[in-house]
């Protein structure tokens, strides 16, 4: 049975209306963030938060339950976003397979890339290890989900025509492991001030996007 941990940590405390109170929450969660990155996971605690956002303990708990659905709510901002833009890609049947899965990739660079549960990629590895039922939910409530959609496209190109059949795993495999390894490396050397000469993204999702389309469309 999937754990709703995830669920239940990743919205206000409380049951929060949204509003004013997400605002805050917005800004807490932008603030932390850069805690976590700078602190890491351990060395992050809810007072040195609360000190920083320049509020109460109190009232950090009003809006967190704890340290690990604060992280989940840094992990997971902007997430939601990208999957509801991959919904309705996949929802736009007037676009061919190509175009559509060359979009959908683009938004998987941007949310791996840019947002903070990008950069916060190599915290995720550790916490995950940690807290295992995290990493569980974090999975069922966003990989999969994710996963899921870019497959019923596969299989709507293939339906159409437009790809051969290819395997799942070894396409998520293809799909996904150099978008993390770019995350991972541009984190590890966040540091270096030749980065884009070293890590190019524009340059390496171009060439990613062009080499798993030449994958599904060629033919044996």
């Amino acid at each position: 049975m999937k754990s709703d941990f995830f669920a239940a940590n990743s919205g206000a405390a409380g049951g929060a209306d949204p509003g004013a109170g997400s605002s805050r929450r917005d800004e807490i969660t932008r603030i932390s963030t850069e805690l976590f990155l700078a602190n890491g996971f351990a060395a992050t605690s809810m007072s040195k938060v609360a000190a920083a956002c320049n509020i109460t303990k109190a009232s950090l708990y009003h809006h967190f339950d704890g340290k690990e659905a604060l992280f989940i709510a840094c992990v997971t901002h902007g997430y939601a976003a990208a999957l509801e833009t991959l919904r309705v890609l996949e929802a736009d049947k007037a676009l061919d397979p190509v175009s559509r899965l060359r979009a959908a990739m683009g938004v998987l660079y941007d949310v791996s890339i840019n947002s903070p549960m990008g950069r916060m990629s190599p915290l995720i590895a550790e916490v995950s290890r940690a807290f295992p039922k995290v990493a569980r939910s974090f999975h069922s409530q966003y990989i999969a989900r994710q996963q899921d959609i870019l497959w019923r496209m596969v299989e709507d190109g293939i339906a159409r025509g437009a790809f051969r059949q290819v395997d799942k795993q070894g396409f998520f495999h293809l799909l996904f492991g150099p978008i993390v390894t770019l995350s991972l490396s541009r984190e590890m050397f966040t540091s270096f001030d030749d980065l884009e000469d070293h890590f190019p993204v524009r340059h390496l999702r171009d060439h990613h996007i062009d080499s798993m389309l030449t994958y599904l469309t060629m033919r044996r």
